[in-house]
């Protein structure tokens, strides 16, 4: 299920290989070995491994240069970019035996390292976000004393998880998707086991502590397992002692035969390809050949033009929120209809709308603000420098295979049409040979148009302490 986030170029983000296996219930040690004897031979492993320097991800590199306008420059941006990966979590509901089951538990691939040896699961976790603070925490439970988790906790490193949108079936069959429409979340953080032994201390205290820790958890993440859902009900004729000595008896006989593990995040990847802009720089640039149009041809109509409609549904920025568009994108309007206001795309929207014309719902022919005007000519058209048409021209005939970006300015095109701006490619393609490739330059039109998410960075990192 998430062979789609290592597909291709796009999705080299997400730091982990998601590869499935399966979590046994008894986790037994290779060649019969001991957890301890495992423990003495990965810390004699640990100890001669040479320390290394950090690498910078893609994000990290990309973060800045994705968009012009980075959600987390503002706190508003954290706010939303916050929400909006709670709402990439978010699960409705499931009915099972005719009672509901409450929603929020999606499967994640998580990777640690013990020992200087990597291991990668997969599992259940449910979300639990405070919408106040923009912080979240994630629960699982596994079966009691896993290898696995056992070693993540000890490892002195925590976890990385990834999640990413699972296509499915009448989906792909009813739109075509395919992992470049994908979106998702990779976070890291340390994981906190809870045992039997976290409620026997012999400490009052501390396992009155624990149990009332165990008892939030399993009534509001615990409850998207069917089984417990379904078990996790009480009589209502009980006495306030009487229930917390029932829910007590229930908490110390899963806590039996199961341990839970709590993941704190400290920091998160948020992708949201949903709303990137077109990916055409020159190293790729002659394989977008056929987004040219002419707006000075007679009866020119911008709607019906074929380069405008291939470039709209490749600028997903703007196609999300097409009429079109956001018919095919129904699963980005699971929590809140698209009428709503909080509907994350509304949401963005809006957010791009204050950030380039200084409020929420600006007018078809919209100003930009200066200060966005030039961010977005610094990121998207050389810096606003333009060339003319005939140097333009001249530089990629003098090009040579040299790969380059011309940015020039077509002054016989209207100021509105996506042909006054344009963008002349140079370089060499597959075959070796030369190319020029000249095209819009589709990203500063999108940009500067209203009413859709075109200038937000669609790779950002969150973190907390």
């Amino acid at each position: 299920m998430y062979r789609h986030i290592y597909q291709g170029e796009y999705m080299k983000t997400f730091a982990l290989a998601p590869i499935t296996i399966l979590v046994s219930s008894a986790l037994t040690l290779a060649c019969g070995s001991s957890f301890a004897e495992e423990v003495a031979k990965t810390q004699a492993v640990s100890a001669a491994s040479p320390q290394v320097q950090e690498i910078s991800g893609a994000t990290k590199k990309r973060e800045a240069t994705s968009g012009a306008f980075v959600l987390t420059k503002t706190a508003e941006g954290k706010k939303l970019l916050a929400d909006m990966a709670a709402d990439f979590l978010y699960t409705g509901p499931s009915t099972f035996d005719g009672k509901k089951i409450g929603g929020g538990r999606n499967m994640y691939a998580i990777a640690t390292s013990y020992g200087n040896r990597p291991e990668n699961i997969t599992a259940e976790l449910t979300t639990d976000y405070d919408p106040a603070k923009g912080t979240f925490v994630f629960y699982g439970t596994t079966a009691k004393d896993s290898g696995k988790i056992l070693r993540a906790s000890k490892s002195g490193t925590g976890v990385s998880v990834a999640w990413v949108k699972q296509l499915r079936e009448n989906e792909i069959k009813n739109h075509g998707y395919n992992y470049y429409d994908s979106y998702g979340v990779q976070f890291d953080g340390p994981v906190e086991v809870i045992t039997s032994k976290s409620i026997n201390t012999g400490d009052p205290k501390k396992d009155a502590e624990a149990l009332k820790k165990l008892e939030a958890i399993m009534s509001k993440s615990l409850t998207t397992i069917k089984e417990w859902n379904l078990l996790w009900h009480f009589d209502p004729n009980l006495n306030p002692q009487q229930l917390a000595k029932a829910k007590e008896n229930a908490i110390r006989d899963f806590m039996s035969y199961e341990d839970v593990y709590v993941v704190n995040p400290k920091k998160m990847i948020i992708i949201g390809y949903f709303y990137r802009p077109l990916m055409v720089n020159p190293k790729n640039a002659f394989v977008y050949g056929d987004y040219g149009i002419d707006s000075s041809k007679p009866g020119f109509k911008l709607e019906e033009a074929p380069g405008y409609q291939k470039a709209l549904r490749d600028t997903n920025c703007a196609y999300t929120v097409s009429k079109q568009g956001r018919a095919e994108y129904p699963f980005l309007d699971a929590k809140y209809p698209a009428s709503s206001p909080n509907n994350i795309i509304n949401r963005l929207v809006a957010y791009k709308n204050e950030q380039v014309f200084g409020q929420s719902k600006p007018a078809t022919n919209a100003k930009p603000l200066p200060a966005a005007l030039e961010k977005i000519e610094k990121m998207y058209n050389g810096g606003g420098k333009m060339l003319t048409k005939a140097e333009a021209e001249k530089l990629a005939k003098e090009a040579n295979g040299k790969r380059q970006a011309i940015y020039w300015e077509d002054t016989s095109k209207a100021a509105d049409m996506p042909d006054r701006y344009m963008i002349t490619y140079t370089g060499v393609d597959s075959n070796g040979k030369n190319y020029i490739s000249v095209q819009p330059n589709w990203n500063r039109f999108f940009m500067l148009q209203p009413n859709n998410m075109c200038g937000i960075a669609t790779r950002h990192t969150l973190t907390w302490n």
